[in-house]
Order: structure tokens, then sequence, then C-alpha cells
């Protein structure tokens, strides 16, 4: 449990999520060391590292003095950092996410942290793995890709911590995240919205789940209040499964535009990312999606919070009808479309 005599490192502190955490600890005051890259965009810590709540510890996952030296004075870590997308290579996923975590868990260790928390994900799980039905943390991991897998090795990499070295340790699993600032996933959408041309995959029928990014924090803040959470992982879902159609709708809605909705039939996709991933083979490089992907992607998963809610009586409360509102708005105010 967190008090305002401690201090949380926040790695990933400049990220979407991250930003999030650092203002839920600020407000809660308790002061944060923000990990963060020199070369990162500071402008939504600034005002917190003026009013002296959130310290600055420049470094990279990659880093093992930066890291350490980060680790001084801290209490408690929230590990959000990591790298994504089908850009990145095998290798990259490796060393940021997988050898940087083991890096970090060490000096927690040694620096006898009071808890560890890692902002894990459902691509543990992977696709299609059980295709529109419910998941729950009893689900078998099974990642499709490479972040997938290394969002795996961490979480084994923590549980190994917890089991061997008596480190106090949390996980929390969110879908896609949504909300005021998300650049990607619904951000994306927007763009694509306000275009008024969107391709509408499997003619809109496929489901999703997505999160609001103050309903993540909440889990967080709960499991900061609890020794519940100890040793345990927590699914961070939104409060319904969702089509996808809903979502694009909502979205047009809230733009005040009508698009053009370009239907594209599944088999489309298979042929496309066959195509795609031969050509990435050819060129000796990494394959992040296969070729089946968007035909498992579009079943989604209906993943349940019924654990968090029972060990630690949170639930998420931001609807989709809700959260996409406020998230065009904020992307509106903020000249972003």
């Amino acid at each position: 449990m967190t008090t305002k005599s401690e201090m949380v490192l926040v790695t990933g502190a400049t990220g979407f999520l991250g930003n999030y955490i650092v203002s839920s600890y600020c407000k809660r005051n308790i002061h944060v060391k923000a990990f963060v890259r020199p070369t990162s965009n500071l402008s939504w810590l600034e005002p917190l590292v003026d009013a002296q709540k959130v310290t600055l510890a420049y470094g990279s996952m990659t880093d093992a003095n930066s890291l350490y030296q980060a680790m001084q004075d801290v209490t408690h870590v929230v590990h959000s950092a990591s790298v994504i997308g089908p850009k990145i290579s095998n290798e990259t996923y490796q060393k940021i996410n997988v050898e940087g975590t083991q890096i970090l868990l060490e000096l927690a260790i040694a620096h006898r942290v009071q808890r560890f928390i890692l902002i894990s994900s459902v691509s543990t799980y992977g696709i299609g793995i059980t295709p529109g039905g419910i998941v729950t943390e009893d689900t078998m991991q099974k990642p499709s890709n490479p972040y997938g897998q290394s969002k795996l090795a961490q979480q084994k990499l923590v549980f190994d911590a917890y089991h061997n070295h008596g480190l106090a340790v949390v996980s929390i699993e969110p879908p896609v995240i949504y909300g005021p600032r998300a650049r990607v996933g619904v951000g994306q959408a927007i763009k694509i919205i306000k275009n008024r041309i969107a391709p509408l995959l499997d003619y809109g029928r496929g489901r999703i789940n997505l999160v609001y990014v103050t309903d993540v924090v909440g889990l967080l803040e709960a499991t900061d209040a609890s020794g519940n959470a100890i040793g345990e992982r927590f699914l961070a879902p939104g409060p319904r499964f969702v089509s996808h159609r809903e979502v694009l709708d909502l979205l047009a809605d809230n733009l005040n535009v009508k698009p053009i909705y370009v239907p594209i039939p599944l088999p489309l996709t298979v042929a496309g990312m066959t195509i795609n991933n031969a050509i990435l083979k050819a060129r000796k490089k990494d394959v992040f999606f296969p070729n089946t992907y968007m035909i498992k992607f579009t079943k989604g998963a209906d993943y349940r919070a019924d654990k968090a809610k029972r060990l630690l009586g949170w639930k998420p409360k931001v609807d989709v009808r809700e959260g996409i509102p406020k998230t065009v708005k904020w992307f509106l105010d903020n000249g972003f479309v």
C-alpha cells in the first residue's frame, strides 16, 4: 500500500498510459520518479516537475547504469515501458521488453522495493484462443506475435521474482486502451472516420473490448490499496464486448460526419497478409502478424473482470458510449483532427 512518504518509479512515464499513472500518484500526494528517455516529449510532465511532484530520471531500459541511478530512494515500481509495433524486430523486443525488465527486477530486489506492478497486456493470451468467447486469468496464455511473446516473458520474470525472492508483484493486463491523448487505436480510427471513407473489416461484424484509460488507472489504484493483489494477475477490460460497427458509428456521430464504409471480406485480408509476409521473409525481416491474424482478430475475446471484482472490489465504469465522446472531444479541442 503506497503512502505519502513513499516514492514510486514509473517507467514509460511519457507514454499515453504512463502519463495517467503519474497523475494518479501526484493526485494522491505520492512523489513520482519518472523514468524517461533523453529524447522524450516532456510536455505533459513539465507542470508536475515544476510543482515538485515529479522528479525526472533519464535513461533507457537497455542501460543498466541509468536504471540503477533511477532506483535510488524508490519504494515502489510501476513498470509501464515497452515497445510495440509490427516494424520492431524480435531482437528489440527481447532487449527492451524482456532483458530490460530483468535488469529492473534485479534492482528492485536488491533495493527491497515494497511493490512491483507490471503493466502487461491481453496479448499474452494471443488471438483466437477462444474466438469470440470468454477469457479469464485462467485461460491458456498463447501469444500470437512477438509483442505478446515478450509480454508473457516479462510476466514469467516478474512472478519468478515473487516466488524465488519474495518481491511483492502485481500484473495488470489491459486490452486496447483509449481516451484523451490516445494517438494509436481509437485515435487512428478517429482520423480515418474524419476523412469520411473508412474500411469495414468483415462488414463490421467483428467485436472488440476497449477499456477507458481511467479505468486501467483505477485498477492500479485498487491493487495499491490491497494486499490481496500481491502475486496476482488481473485482466483490466472495459465494461462490455462491443462490435466494430458500433465503435465506428459512435466515432462518426461525435465527429458529426457520415462516412462511406468500404466493406472488406476476410478472405481478402488473408490474401493481403500472405503477400505482405512473403515480402518480409524475402527481405529477411521478422513477421509480426500470421496470415490468418485478421480472421481471428475480428472474433475478438470477451475479457472478464470477475477476479478483480472479487479480490479488489474493482470493476470498469466507463462504457464506450461515454468514453468515445470524451475522446473525440479532446481530439477536436486540441486540433488533432
